[in-house]
């Protein structure tokens, strides 16, 4: 039985009243509740926050136990989530300490509660003043030293998109639990092999006895709609292993590649016939390998989900409020389907946030996205010479490995985030040049994982692979030579070499980018004016302000103006900036994307720099803290299509066009290929017949631009039309925005609403029209499509979704339209 005790909490610090505070939640959150704080997120507020990480906190809690317990029975008090350094009073006796955001503190209270009124108190310590204490001399960090010491979200002490607000408190749920006799202590579901018409699973059982009157018994059944498959088997120790045969399974899939079908378990857990304990949960029935060589023993990196080879498309994913405890079961649906309805395929949990709340994975399962699971360990060394904090890691590994084990979703286990790579740049100017951390990456985790999770790949470190970890020879790789504008191969040992210049960071670089899979690129925009206005006063609401800049936390903030000077020159106002950023963002990432896709079987993966923010600001992030898109997240929507046509600049004169075919069918089409200008005017065109096979990537045709008998290319355009409407056609232009002579267009917009929540949206123009965009002026209205172009004389379909009311106004202008 399960008692949740997540009401009635009351938050104080010394010199302040006591508050009531919501749990799951935080301090921060509680303080701008009842006006202690300003609003972190308004203005630079957030540094005015500061003294609160500072303090200590005292929650507390009386509550009402009335149960009469029988001598078999157990009971535990349970905290799903402390933040960070907490001591824990029950009815004023300490019954411990934890110092582990990503761990339960769980305490057996059979003896310590009282019938009637019991109370708990919880002292949090100030992070600081804790980790202030340790010994830092031995390791290098980024950012925050004192992160290291302490297992948190290392993006509560700032990172380069984020603010430092060093929360503390109750973050998950509170809750007392009831067991008699036994409990389950942990169920692992894995499907060992996939046949022709039948799939093998294997179940593993754990229970903790506490007084077992003769047998445990474990009754299992796994049922799919109208299907049960049962069976019972006896434990030994408090444990038993069953094996499953399940005819004609339905499997598991990435939604792009069919349904993600999932069965649900169910584990009774008896003695004596009657049920103590009851385990239920949602499993997928797939297997999932990352393939490292291919037929001829080339490297790759590709993950085989059910024996189909795939090309990972995706985002990196980081928490989705800086407030990580009031996060609420919706936000993670909204943000998961946002991202299937992008046709990404994975996310990557980065290893500098949390290991997600269960809602994300489950969801994850549901809507058919795979995962990238990083532990949480992140640019810097971390002291695995403490035998208290590697006892700690120990610990955390365990519990997260078991709690999330069960997902479908979970492909790959992932050490760190960019550790021994930033490590080996910095080697030489060490005076001690040992990696410390590197016991857990290369000790701990591999043998730990290897008994509680054989069915995934455990990667070290992301990126990893070669003599230099970020290479394009082995494995994984981050590609910041665009946006950050280093220089590549790097020499081990010799530090970063950078060119910090317009063409040094220009995206055009990710054409000699050569990754197996490319699982960080990206780089900033700002978002759009309604975002600004909700964090920046309307003084400071100007291109080039202090606040624009604060917003920005960037290591090196002038890299956006960079980027901008070598795609769309420097903007002159805040529209520009935000058209500019926008635009050089969203034609960055197709280019990037491409080129990746383009490669296909040597690239398996693009994982874009990143899908989401903490709070409102200019980031790498395709889609901002209020859930509204950047013109990158329609341009990705458009480029992860499951097919897709695009051009590729061979030479001065050759351009290639590819046809990338990531669906399990043979596409067959037909093309209409040509260059007209920005009047409409044909200057070329020609009829292509293609057949490109299942799950294959084709070079379908080169082009001479000398034969195509260009005039004017800063006043014209390639474009490729499939016959196929579901296929997107695709334009390439001969010069940069900045170089383009646009004409004006004008814009004819046509309505026709279906039923109360959906219209159509026709768009019409004379004269090319570039970068057009709708702006609705309510809240809650899904696009089927954004940021795009029009050719002349062509009609384009967007699908409104959302409550359609005669309050509904919709903006439609083109960056080229005349003002």
């Amino acid at each position: 039985m399960k008692i949740l005790l997540n009401d009635q909490w009351q938050l104080q610090c010394f010199d302040e009243d006591w508050m009531d505070v919501e749990v799951p939640g935080d301090v921060h959150s509680t303080l701008l509740k009842y006006g202690k704080i300003e609003d972190p997120f308004y203005s630079t507020n957030v540094e005015k926050c500061r003294w609160v990480e500072d303090k200590v906190w005292w929650y507390k809690k009386e509550f009402i136990f009335n149960e009469d317990l029988k001598e078999t029975q157990v009971v535990e008090l349970k905290f799903n989530g402390l933040d960070t350094f907490a001591t824990i009073y029950l009815n004023e006796e300490e019954i411990g300490e934890h110092e582990n955001m990503f761990t339960p503190a769980i305490f057996d209270v059979t003896s310590k509660l009282i019938k009637g009124t019991n109370y708990i108190a919880i002292k949090f310590d100030s992070t600081i003043s804790v980790t202030d204490k340790k010994d830092y001399d031995k390791m290098w960090y980024s950012y925050n030293r004192n992160r290291v010491w302490a297992r948190k979200s290392q993006m509560n002490f700032r990172w380069d998109w984020g603010p430092r607000i060093i929360t503390a408190g109750i973050w998950k749920d509170v809750e007392l639990q009831i067991y008699n006799k036994a409990k389950l202590d942990n169920v692992f579901f894995r499907t060992l092999n996939i046949e022709e018409t039948y799939a093998e699973l294997l179940i593993e059982i754990e229970a903790i006895e506490f007084k077992v009157d003769g047998i445990l018994r474990a009754e299992i059944s796994l049922n799919y709609e109208n299907e049960k498959i049962s069976d019972t088997i006896s434990l030994i120790d408090g444990k038993a292993t069953l094996k499953l045969k399940v005819a004609n399974p339905k499997l598991w899939w990435s939604h792009d590649l069919g349904d993600p079908n999932l069965y649900e378990l169910s584990v009774n857990l008896k003695n004596r016939e009657v049920v103590i304990d009851t385990y239920t949960t949602k499993v997928g029935i797939r297997t999932i390998e990352v393939k490292q060589k291919d037929l001829k023993g080339d490297n790759k990196f590709t993950f085989v989900l059910n024996g189909v080879e795939t090309f990972s498309k995706g985002a990196n994913w980081i928490p989705a409020h800086n407030f990580i405890g009031t996060i609420k079961d919706e936000t993670y649906i909204k943000w998961i389907s946002m991202a299937k309805e992008c046709n990404m395929n994975m996310l990557r949990v980065w290893g500098g946030g949390i290991y997600e709340k269960d809602i994300f994975y489950s969801e994850c399962d549901k809507q058919g996205l795979l995962v990238w699971q990083d532990f949480m360990f992140t640019c810097s060394s971390y002291p695995d010479f403490d035998d208290s904090f590697m006892s700690n890691v120990k610990d955390e590994i365990i519990h997260v490995v078991k709690r999330l084990r069960n997902y479908a979703c979970l492909a790959i286990w992932c050490g760190n985030n960019e550790i021994q790579w930033i490590h080996s740049q910095k080697e030489l100017e060490l005076t001690d040049p040992r990696l410390y951390g590197l016991k857990i990456y290369e000790e701990l985790m591999p043998i730990l994982l290897s008994s509680l999770d054989p069915s995934r790949l455990y990667w070290p470190s992301s990126p990893f692979g070669g003599s230099d970890p970020n290479s394009d020879e082995i494995g994984d790789k981050h590609n910041w030579q665009v946006w950050a504008g280093q220089i590549y191969p790097q020499v081990k040992g010799e530090g970063v070499k950078v060119d910090n210049t317009p063409y040094g960071i220009s995206f055009k670089r990710f054409a000699t980018d050569m990754a197996k899979f490319s699982s960080e690129f990206g780089m900033h925009a700002s978002p759009v004016i309604e975002t600004l206005e909700s964090c920046i006063p309307e003084a400071e609401l100007y291109y080039g302000s202090f606040e624009m800049k604060f917003r920005n936390k960037d290591k090196k903030p002038n890299r956006g103006k960079l980027l901008m000077e070598s795609y769309t020159g420097l903007p002159t106002n805040l529209e520009e900036y935000i058209d500019f950023s926008m635009l050089a963002q969203a034609e960055g990432l197709k280019y990037g994307i491409e080129h990746y896709r383009r490669r296909k079987p040597e690239c398996s993966g693009a994982i874009i720099w990143q899908l989401n923010d903490c709070w409102p600001t200019m980031s790498w992030s395709i889609v901002d803290y209020y859930f509204r898109p950047k013109a990158g997240y329609y341009y990705t929507k458009r480029v992860y299509k499951p097919i897709l046509v695009s051009f590729k600049e061979e030479s001065s004169d050759v351009i290639s066009l590819w046809v990338i075919n990531d669906t399990l069918m043979e596409y067959n089409d037909n093309l209409e290929i040509g260059v007209k200008d920005f009047f409409g005017n044909v200057e070329y065109l020609e009829k292509l017949s293609i057949s490109v096979p299942a799950n294959t990537t084709v070079k379908v045709k080169e082009l001479s631009k000398n034969r195509m008998n260009l005039s004017y290319t800063n006043f014209e355009f390639l474009y490729v039309t499939p016959d196929n409407k579901d296929i997107d056609s695709n334009i390439l232009f001969f010069e940069d925005y900045k170089d383009l002579n646009l004409p004006y267009c004008n814009l004819k917009v046509e309505k026709e609403l279906i039923f109360e929540e959906k219209m159509k949206i026709r768009i019409k123009t004379d004269n090319f029209a570039r970068f057009v965009k709708l702006k609705p002026n309510l809240e809650h209205i899904k696009l089927s499509d954004n940021y795009f172009n029009i050719m002349p004389g062509e009609t384009k379909l967007v699908i409104i979704e959302g409550v359609i009311t005669d309050q509904l106004n919709i903006l439609v202008s083109a960056i080229n339209e005349r003002k």
